[in-house]
């Protein structure tokens, strides 16, 4: 029998749940009336949670308040009743565990709600109307009417899912200027959480940009009286810049220029004022600027932040617009992606690229193109088209590597400023770099009781070992929950499992360190990656003379201490430079200035390339070779005969 968990047409099977909202059953339309709330209630939770239980478990989750023995007999009565009333097909069971039949023909609504994964795909239009569908099956929070003491994580994390498809649900509709649209799923998402106040920054700007500023005044005003009243707290300094902004932007011209779609950031932006100067001055100098560097860095952050200062400023009269390409897998559906930030569909007859050009060669835009780096032909070609072709658009990209065309300024994104890491400075000047800023901050948000005065030594030494790149501080911070600042530090030679998180509403590759990483390693060629390995043994810094040594070919053809099925990189010199040269672009070696010379390092760049390359048994090994050798040849002699492939 096919399993019918999931099914988003649940006419197809005979019984039917409802557990969102008053619990109700159905068989072929027809209500059943279940004779107890516990029997209701043994349904549910079997139905949630469709892995095996033992009797022992079910009799004490529900009747807990009586002896083993009148518990089991209790259980036993409600198996029976269930038996009875939906057919003994719906249960698995033996003298010691309990189970609803996978197979058993049952629809559930809040199952539809939890099972639900969102992909982006060429039809962003049929995901809508799934998403549309997923949304009015929620007729309420889970059970609304029962007590149970395992219900209550349960709803918290159906309402959740709930949430997030009506906040997609109001990103499509923003995307296609379907203002109305989206201001009436932000308003059922108040309905169900007043507080949430990323649904009332949706209805200011929403109301903002359909000219109805009395709307978008009272709306903040109703923001600030709910999150004082529900939660003491006033609104996100987000939340106040954009009501001004909106307010400020309708009284200086027409609506239609209000038009923009920057998201909305969740967490505070954190230090980096000469950076942020320094990048809206290239943004005034150049219409085409790359900002580069190393997966966490913060290119996104900045150029969001940059964007709504010169959304702020109304420097472009046609708005400041900002198309995501990290879940996009197929470089072909570029185009479209952008053509459909601005509302744009692709006519019969007309090539989208054409169409883009037509919309865009009179607008003083800027345009924000965040993520490239998977897609850098794609993108290299289509932004360079545009550049060419309108000349009042201005184009902020962000990659890991730069887009290598005609115009274009590339600025490397830093980390994030750092003290000497001892002796540790006074506190009100510990204050002043930003990595420590960022660190206090995201701490204070997880930690009720943190204070930076208690934990100086181990955030700088945190912040240190981190080299400043702000994705790794955050996650270290999140730890803050389970470990103190100490036992962060001390547990930062494992980061890469160490530094994970749980936000849901993070992209995969920024939910740990390693992906991070792997998300870079995986985007190189071959060549390059093998390169990428030799070049982390040096433990510091290395001049090009060193990369040469430890990429020397012996008479055999293979570097030294090489296996005959160790990877085998191009002959130097010139294969070699074309090949650092590509690692720099791409952002995984970095070079600095240093006495008069060049000097190239890895940084946390190392320590990825050296665990990924290893089994975890053998980890701690490579990493004392690794940490232990700064002279290539010798590092990767170790290495390879403790590690080289047989």
């Amino acid at each position: 029998m096919a399993h019918a968990f999931g099914t988003t047409k649940p006419d197809l099977v005979p019984f039917r749940l409802f557990l969102l909202g008053t619990l109700r059953v159905e068989r072929n339309a027809h209500t059943l009336h279940l004779p107890t709330r516990k029997i209701e209630s043994l349904l549910a939770y079997l139905v949630l949670h469709p892995q095996p239980h033992s009797r022992d478990k079910l009799a004490a989750l529900l009747w807990g308040e009586l002896n083993d023995e009148h518990a089991r007999a209790s259980l036993r009565v409600a198996l029976s009743t269930l038996r009875k009333e939906l057919g003994d097909e719906l249960l698995l069971t033996d003298r010691e565990t309990i189970q609803l039949n996978p197979g058993f023909p049952i629809w559930v609504d809040a199952r539809e709600i939890s099972n639900f994964k969102f992909q982006i795909s060429d039809c962003a239009d049929s995901q809508s109307e799934i998403l549309n569908l997923k949304s009015e099956i929620y007729r309420g929070d889970l059970l609304t009417d029962f007590y149970d003491e395992w219900i209550a994580p349960e709803r918290a994390r159906l309402r959740d899912a709930y949430h997030d498809i009506l906040f997609r649900l109001i990103q499509h509709a923003r995307a296609q200027s379907e203002y109305a649209r989206a201001i009436e799923l932000a308003q059922k998402l108040l309905d169900n959480d007043p507080a949430n106040e990323a649904a009332h920054q949706h209805l200011i700007f929403c109301y903002a940009v359909m000219g109805d500023r009395d709307a978008a005044r009272k709306q903040y005003a109703e923001c600030r009286r709910v999150l004082r009243a529900e939660l003491d707290v006033a609104p996100a300094p987000e939340t106040t810049a954009l009501y001004e902004r909106a307010l400020a932007q309708a009284d200086a011209r027409d609506h239609d220029a209000l038009f923009t779609n920057l998201p909305i950031p969740l967490t505070s932006f954190v230090g980096r004022r000469d950076d942020l100067a320094h990048v809206k001055s290239l943004i005034a100098k150049t219409r085409l600027l790359t900002l580069t560097g190393a997966g966490g860095c913060g290119k996104t952050r900045l150029a969001l932040e940059t964007a709504t200062h010169r959304a702020r400023e109304n420097h472009f009269k046609d708005g400041v617009w900002w198309v995501d390409l990290a879940a996009l897998t197929d470089p072909g559906l570029t185009p479209q992606t952008i053509a459909l930030t601005f509302g744009l569909r692709e006519p019969a007859g007309i090539p989208l690229t054409t169409m883009l050009v037509n919309f865009l060669r009179a607008k003083k835009l800027l345009l924000i193109v965040d993520n490239c780096e998977h897609l850098l032909d794609a993108c290299a070609q289509l932004i360079g088209t545009l550049m060419s072709a309108c000349p009042t658009l201005h184009i902020v990209a962000t990659s890991r590597e730069i887009l290598n065309i005609s115009g274009e300024v590339a600025w490397r994104v830093p980390s994030l400023a750092l003290p000497a890491p001892a002796p540790v400075p006074p506190l009100a000047q510990l204050r002043e770099y930003d990595a420590i800023q960022l660190f206090d901050e995201r701490a204070r948000a997880v930690a009720r009781n943190w204070r930076l005065a208690e934990n100086a030594a181990p955030v700088v030494q945190i912040c240190a070992r981190l080299d400043g790149i702000p994705l790794a501080i955050e996650l270290a911070a999140a730890r803050l929950q389970v470990l103190s600042a100490r036992e962060i530090a001390a547990r930062l030679d494992d980061r890469f499992n160490l530094l994970t998180s749980e936000n849901r509403g993070a992209l995969p590759r920024h939910q740990t360190l390693r992906a991070t990483m792997d998300w870079s390693y995986d985007l190189l060629s071959d060549a390059e990656r093998a390169l990428l390995r030799r070049l982390s043994v040096f433990a510091g810094g290395f001049a090009l003379e060193a990369v040469e040594g430890a990429c020397a070919e012996e008479q055999g053809g293979r570097g030294a201490g090489e296996t005959q099925n160790a990877p085998l990189l191009p002959r130097p010199p010139a294969p070699l430079l074309d090949l650092l040269t590509a690692l720099i672009d791409k952002s995984l070696v970095v070079v600095e200035a240093k006495n008069c010379a060049r000097e190239m390092n890895l940084k946390s760049t190392r320590n990825g390339i050296a665990i990924g390359f290893c089994n975890s048994r053998n980890a701690p090994t490579l990493m004392s070779v690794v940490g232990n050798n700064s002279s290539g040849a010798r590092g990767w002699n170790a290495i390879w005969k403790i590690f080289a492939p047989r």
